[in-house]
């Protein structure tokens, strides 16, 4: 396993502030800590990278070729912490390892994206409806809908 120094400390999607992404210098690969988003979101005594890999090998296999990047350069181990890192093109793929129901969730917006023409996100929805609205009027719009 090759070891890299990459320190991870950039959120990059709202709604997992645990999956910490840093950028490799020598490489210029992004890559998250998996290590952490495990000990922070998972169970240690269930998951792990072995299951990981062995779980979603064909997709793994699929983001390689894809993305054309060596399967040794997809999961390494940061030289100062210890913990294991993945590429960045496996993010989503490693939330849906430890929550399957975030893989429900993102095939349900797939679903509404292929069939509507375009999907939001749950976080944007509830931006937006505060954005538009005050909480009287949210309140009202909700009671109104109930009967």
């Amino acid at each position: 396993m090759k070891m890299k120094t990459i320190p991870c400390r950039t959120i990059r999607y709202k709604e997992f502030p645990e999956l910490l992404f840093g950028e490799s210098p020598d490489s210029g690969l992004v890559y998250f800590d998996a290590t952490h988003f495990i000990r922070s979101r998972g169970d240690e005594g269930k998951h792990n990278l072995q299951e990981f890999r062995l779980s979603f090998q064909h997709w793994i296999v699929a983001f390689s070729e894809a993305y054309k990047i060596e399967t040794g350069d997809l999961i390494v181990q940061d030289a100062l912490s210890g913990h294991m890192l993945i590429d960045e093109c496996l993010a989503l793929l490693f939330v849906v390892y430890i929550d399957s129901s975030f893989g429900v969730y993102a095939f349900e917006r797939i679903s509404e994206l292929l069939i509507n023409g375009f999907a939001v996100s749950d976080t944007w929805l509830v931006n937006a409806a505060g954005n538009r609205f005050t909480s009287e009027e949210l309140t009202t719009i909700l009671k109104s809908n109930e009967t």
